[in-house]
């Protein structure tokens, strides 16, 4: 399990540095993160400032400009909690042009993915999104608990693993399987899925190494679905079989 993840993301740090294509999905995703992150940014300080001069409009000034820095701290704060869910989901309306790219680059001779539709594939990250976002939210206690106490962290990367292990994974087998196959394929490979995406969720965590993740992270997932694959761990329709045979 180890061996997969670790060789995955070898080949994907890898391929980003030689391959254009995988950089200029890079660079496509991480402008629309920032500019999403900047409009997050603003919009929730506008608002802070808007409430904190309704509501202590008549508390001196100082008091509210130490209220405001504090706002501001707690926004960069939770910006940076839910950079992953952010990246990911706007990411993810590019990830499967990355995923092309590894598996014609490593993996020429196997069955080509299909690319799935547009919009169900918008719908499913912003689904998720959605989801990281609400989940991260209510972990947010636990983050501050776990800055004192750090074993705590290791409940929030197996969870956040947990989801990003489980997006990453099924954005590869949308390419390659029915939505039951994917399940039943993430359900018997449960133990590697989680690895992979404890992985991205560590690198989220490190600064300049989390703006390149998300890339890395589906190259990383293409490897680790293909060994599986190859392992025979995961199955395919009798149809696809057929399908690679002629």
């Amino acid at each position: 399990m180890i061996g997969l993840v670790i060789n995955g993301a070898l080949k994907g740090f890898g391929q980003l540095a030689a391959d254009p294509k995988l950089r200029t999905i890079l660079w496509r995703s991480l402008l629309l993160a920032a500019g999403a992150v900047v409009i997050a940014l603003v919009a929730a300080w506008l608002a802070t400032d808007y409430l904190l001069g309704i509501y202590l409009s008549a508390i001196d000034g100082w008091i509210i400009n130490v209220a405001e820095v504090g706002s501001v701290i707690t926004i960069a704060g939770l910006m940076w909690i839910l950079f992953p869910a952010i990246v990911t989901g706007i990411a993810g309306m590019f990830l499967d042009g990355a995923a092309k790219a590894v598996e014609d680059r490593h993996y020429p001779g196997d069955l080509p993915g299909e690319e799935p539709p547009l919009w169900p594939s918008v719908w499913n990250s912003v689904k998720f999104t959605a989801m990281v976002v609400g989940v991260n939210l209510l972990l947010v206690p636990l983050y501050i608990i776990g800055i004192f106490f750090p074993p705590l962290l290791l409940l929030i990367f197996a969870i956040n693993g947990w989801l990003l292990g489980r997006e990453y994974f099924e954005l590869v087998g949308y390419r390659h399987l029915k939505p039951g196959e994917i399940y039943d394929a993430r359900r018997k490979n449960s133990s590697t899925v989680l690895l992979g995406g404890i992985a991205i969720a560590l690198g989220f965590t490190i600064p300049f190494l989390n703006l390149i993740v998300p890339v890395v992270g589906i190259a990383m997932m293409v490897h680790i679905f293909k060994g599986l694959e190859k392992r025979g761990k995961i199955a395919r329709a009798e149809s696809s079989h057929i399908q690679a045979t002629n």
